[in-house]
């Protein structure tokens, strides 16, 4: 019997060992598992933050990549345009004059305009305007569509005193102010932001170089007639009232102008002479209201649809017991 009982013992022992150490071997297995579990969540987590991480950082260095480049594309143009211009500026001075260094090649007249857009500065541009006389002594004369694109550079690299320079001495430079079209323009160069004396030079180059007189163009009359308007002189207002009984006379005999509005049509050049006028006649109304001198018949002009035959701008009288007998 005791031997039963110890045998009995020793296989619950036994038993509870086994239970024991599958309970062991079970728990070790699910802590492995949760562990793994949390390591990979971790990671997981951890991989996301790192992704996230690198995907904003890619777009930054991509863009200070972009930004580089760019800059370095324009430095490089900068320098071959630079470049081109010197290169355009010895042919031309080599194959021009009374004496060519250079017999073979000849300058075309487009040299010119590629001169004056490739002048990024007012010096750069007097340096091609000191060539001007090289090309009247190899006996070739500039043409309008020169002293059009000249007068246009010098206002972009804003130097019109140079226009001024050249074109009032033509005997030495012999680029002429062959175009009413030119004439215009070179007004609005120096109407606005210049003294009145440049503007009633550029007057007085009309007549020298035999273009319609000022006051006769509606234009050119409404831009020299703001630059008296700006001038507090006697002369001044003495210019200035001609010009706006000459102005007003014109209105009343022609019809309206209507700029354009799509910026594609503004830009071309021949739509600048309206747009300029419009503009120099918000300014005649502007400072007219200021003084308070007449401007209503500018409002009428410029905002009616249709043209009004003349006359129609002074308002019609009632009529009176007479009239109606």
């Amino acid at each position: 019997m005791i031997l039963r009982r110890m045998a009995s013992l020793f296989s619950l022992s036994s038993r509870s060992q086994a239970l024991f150490r599958l309970a062991s071997v079970t728990n070790r297995s699910a802590c492995r598992r949760n562990f793994q579990l949390t390591a990979v969540g971790r990671q997981t987590r951890d991989d996301d933050l790192f992704s996230s991480a690198t995907l904003s950082e890619t777009p930054v260095s991509e863009a200070s990549k972009s930004t580089t480049v760019q800059k370095a594309k324009s430095q490089d143009a900068a320098t071959r345009r630079e470049q081109q211009f010197y290169e355009l500026v010895e042919y031309v001075t080599d194959r021009t004059g009374r004496k060519r260094a250079v017999k073979a090649g000849q300058v075309r007249q487009t040299a010119w305009l590629r001169l004056f857009q490739l002048a990024k500065s007012s010096e750069q541009l007097e340096m091609v305007a000191e060539l001007f006389p090289r090309w009247r002594d190899s006996g070739k004369e500039f043409r309008s569509i020169h002293a059009e694109a000249f007068i246009r550079r010098c206002e972009e690299l804003e130097c019109p005193t140079l226009a001024l320079k050249v074109f009032g001495d033509h005997s030495k430079y012999g680029l002429g102010l062959s175009s009413l079209f030119a004439g215009r323009h070179m007004l609005h160069s120096v109407y606005d932001k210049r003294p009145l004396s440049d503007s009633m030079t550029v007057a007085a180059l009309f007549g020298i170089y035999k273009l319609p007189p000022v006051s006769s163009d509606l234009a050119a009359c409404s831009m020299l007639y703001v630059a008296c308007l700006k001038d507090n002189s006697a002369n001044a207002r003495v210019v200035g009232k001609a010009l706006y009984e000459e102005l007003h006379k014109q209105v009343q005999d022609k019809p309206p102008v209507k700029a354009p509005q799509e910026s594609a049509i503004r830009a071309r050049y021949t739509e600048k002479p309206n747009i300029w006028l419009l503009d120099a006649l918000k300014t005649i109304e502007r400072v007219h209201k200021k003084t308070g001198k007449e401007w209503r018949w500018i409002r009428y002009w410029t905002a009616e649809r249709e043209w009004r035959p003349r006359n129609t701008f002074t308002p019609l009288q009632p009529a009176t017991t007479a009239d109606h007998a």
